[in-house]
């Protein structure tokens, strides 16, 4: 995978690269990469048994995330790359046995637009021509072509750009490239995989998953009774204790993290009372809006952007869950005059459910600073929290 790929792996997957141009810590370089592909949800392995999960008897399959994306042979700011070919995830890497009769089911794939329904997918993705596609293995030197491409990509250092630029859709247009947005928006995110059978409530089966000579085993156990959605109270997300004034570890170019005094408010995501029994299968992610610039360069202000992170020692943070966990997020400002924003979140169980429920927004001001609570000078770091290894 190409240097601009693993970027932009990294930041579908929600981890922002704002410290490029800065040597990465010694740290990452000792931590083993993830391979692609996992299970979400599953309970440790317990003696012989394979890693778990239960769901509700209406489930319709267990997710799954590949975890591979298009080789990226060029991408800017505004959302546009240029790829190599797209190739969907394919059901023939899955097996499914219902435990006890040994019946095989029919894996079925199903496509969930987890990132297009909270608008944060790539506004357009152009097929390489033979020529590009050669780069993503092009040794030093580089030839001409592979130099353009590689100038094009984003300087991920850069936290404030110069207006929309669209310099790879420019870029490409003016190669004739196919755009094949839909063909990748289709074939890379989170799959469900179902059997074309269904499962029955009460039973357990067995789940297998190939790629080469790497296997994955998975129980899925379907409870007997299901998910009640009908005349739920809706998700929110409200305040979960007063706003303050504390050191967070953030980001910061040129060394790898500093503690630095912000204003923080903690949130929690509020449940309706049928998924407060199923808190191991909950989605949820966070988003925030600032009404106008924060001075120690936050998030843009105008428009709705993830939380975002950058791990320690190896740190994990699932999928759909949060730098806190358990549904809890932290909102955080400059200290001396921290942006009022507004704070939204997306939830479900998307065993049972094709798209996440959007809470209503929430606003969030903080209190003026008193006197001696915030340093004189500012220091300038990333709107990213540097995760300490007991979170996730």
């Amino acid at each position: 995978m190409s240097i601009a790929s693993s970027l932009v792996t990294l930041a579908r997957q929600g981890i922002a690269l704002a410290l490029a141009g800065a040597a990465l810590p010694a740290w990452a370089c000792s931590c083993p990469l993830d391979e692609p592909g996992q299970f979400l949800h599953l309970a440790p392995a317990k003696g012989k048994r394979p890693p778990s999960v239960t769901l509700p008897a209406n489930a319709r399959g267990i997710l799954f995330l590949p975890g591979q994306y298009p080789d990226t042979l060029a991408s800017d700011e505004d959302g546009y790359s240029i790829v190599a070919p797209p190739v969907p995830l394919s059901a023939t890497r899955f097996q499914l046995r219902e435990r006890g009769t040994g019946r095989k089911l029919t894996p079925v794939l199903v496509r969930l637009h987890v990132e297009k329904q909270m608008g944060s997918q790539d506004k357009g993705s152009f097929l390489a021509n033979t020529g590009m596609q050669q780069c993503a293995k092009q040794e030093q030197p580089l030839t001409p072509l592979c130099s353009t491409l590689a100038s094009l990509t984003w300087d991920w250092s850069k936290q404030e750009q110069d207006g929309p630029s669209d310099k790879v859709k420019r870029f490409a247009l003016q190669h004739g490239l196919r755009e094949v947005s839909d063909e990748v928006n289709a074939a890379y995110g989170l799959y469900r995989v179902e059997a074309g059978e269904g499962f029955k409530p009460g039973k357990v089966y067995d789940i297998v998953y190939r790629d080469g000579r790497r296997r994955l085993t998975a129980e899925l156990r379907m409870a007997k009774t299901p998910l009640n959605m009908d005349g739920q109270t809706p998700f929110t997300v409200g305040v979960d204790g007063a706003a303050r004034r504390e050191k967070i570890r953030m980001a910061r170019g040129g060394s790898c993290d500093m503690l630095v005094t912000l204003a923080s408010q903690p949130l929690r995501l509020a449940l309706p009372p049928a998924y407060e029994a199923y808190p191991a299968l909950l989605m949820y992610f966070m988003q925030e809006k600032l009404e106008q610039r924060d001075r120690q360069q936050f998030s843009a202000a105008g428009r709705f952007t993830a939380f975002r992170y950058w791990p320690t020692v190896c740190t994990k943070i699932a999928y759909g869950s949060s730098f806190h966990g358990q549904g809890r997020e932290l909102a955080i400002g400059e200290c001396q005059a921290p942006a009022p924003r507004q704070v939204k979140a997306y939830a479900g169980v998307l065993e049972v459910e094709d798209s996440l429920h959007e809470t209503a927004p929430l606003a969030i001001t903080f209190p003026a600073e008193k006197p001696g609570q915030c340093p004189k000078m500012l220091d300038p770091v990333y709107p990213i929290y540097v995760v300490p290894a007991k979170a996730g």
